[in-house]
C-alpha cells in the first residue's frame, strides 16, 4: 500500500511551492490537483505545461493521477443542459490529453448531478453516455479514469459503492475503476467492506482523509481502523490525502508534515522512516 499526497490544499500558491516540498519530503509520488491558477484547465498556456513537466521530472518526482477541479467550475456531465455536458466534456478531455502529456496514467472523474427535481433516471443515462465517450478517449491515450461517488446533498447519481459497480456494469469499459472517499463513505453509512464486497478487482484509489477532508486524526473518523481495515482486505494500490478543509491553505507544507508524522506513528509501511 502506498500514500501519497495531493496537490489540492496548494492552490493558493504557485506550484514550485509543492513541488519544492515534496522534494524535500519521502513522497516521490503524487496527485496534481488541475486547477487555475496554477494549471487551468480551460485554457492553460502551452509554456505552462511544459514547464510543469520539466520541473516534475528535474525533481525525479511522478504525477500517479490528475485530479481536474470539480466542485467550483461549471463541470457536469450528468446535466439535463446539454451544452453544460458537452462543455463538461471537452474540460476532461483536456485533462486526459494532460495527463498522457505529464506520462501519468490516471485521471479523477466527479460526475456531477441532474436536477434534483427531474427523474434520476435521466441524470444515470447522461452520465453513462458521458464516460462512455471519455473512456472511449482515455483507452487510446493509455489513461484510466478513477469514478468516485459523492453525496447525496451534491449529486443522485452516484452516492454508494453499489451505485458506482452497477454504473461500471452498465459501461463495461476496462478503463475505468471505482473508488472510495473515506468521508464520501463514511457520510453514506458505508463501510471499507462495502466498496470491496461491491467493486472487488475494480476498486482503484483510496481518498484517505478524516471527516471533512482533513489530516488523519484531526477528525474524528476511525483512521487507524480504516488503515488496519485496508490491509485486512489486502489492498496493495495507493492512497491518497486529498485536503480541502481551507484551514491548510495559509501552511499547506505543515499539512504535509503532519500527514508524513500519522503515517510513521500509525503504519507498517511509515514505522520505520526518519527524517
Amino acid at each position: 500500500m502506498k500514500f501519497i499526497p495531493m496537490t489540492l490544499h496548494y492552490l493558493r500558491y504557485s506550484p514550485k511551492q509543492f513541488l519544492d516540498k515534496l522534494e524535500r519530503s519521502p513522497f516521490d509520488t503524487f496527485d496534481l490537483y488541475m486547477s487555475a491558477p496554477q494549471l487551468n484547465p480551460f485554457d492553460y498556456a502551452l509554456g505552462d505545461l511544459l514547464q510543469l513537466d520539466k520541473e516534475i521530472r528535474r525533481r525525479g518526482l511522478k504525477v500517479y493521477a490528475i485530479t481536474p477541479e470539480n466542485c467550483t467550475y461549471p463541470c457536469n456531465f450528468a446535466t439535463q443542459n446539454r451544452e453544460t455536458r458537452e462543455s463538461s466534456l471537452r474540460y476532461y478531455q483536456r485533462a486526459i490529453d494532460t495527463a498522457e502529456y505529464l506520462e501519468c496514467p490516471n485521471v479523477q472523474i466527479s460526475i456531477g448531478f441532474g436536477y434534483f427535481d427531474a427523474p434520476r433516471q435521466e441524470a444515470w443515462d447522461n452520465t453513462r453516455e458521458s464516460l462512455r465517450q471519455l473512456a472511449e478517449y482515455s483507452a487510446r491515450k493509455g489513461v484510466t479514469l478513477f469514478l468516485e461517488e459523492c453525496k447525496d446533498t451534491t449529486t443522485q447519481v452516484l452516492n454508494t459503492s453499489e451505485d458506482i459497480a452497477q454504473m461500471l456494469r452498465e459501461l463495461g469499459m476496462p478503463n475505468v475503476l471505482g473508488m472510495v472517499d473515506t468521508d464520501q463513505m463514511t457520510f453514506a453509512g458505508q463501510s471499507l467492506d462495502d466498496y470491496f464486497r461491491s467493486l472487488g478487482s475494480k476498486l482503484g484509489y483510496v481518498h484517505f482523509n478524516d471527516r471533512g477532508h482533513t489530516v488523519p486524526g484531526h477528525g474524528s473518523f476511525p483512521m487507524k481502523q480504516y488503515y488496519e481495515d485496508l490491509r485486512r482486505l489486502n489492498y496493495q494500490g495507493v492512497c491518497c490525502f486529498e485536503l480541502t478543509d481551507r484551514q491548510y491553505y495559509i501552511d499547506p507544507d505543515k499539512a504535509v508534515d503532519q500527514c508524513i508524522d500519522w503515517l510513521v506513528a500509525n503504519t507498517e509501511e511509515w514505522k520505520d522512516y526518519r527524517p
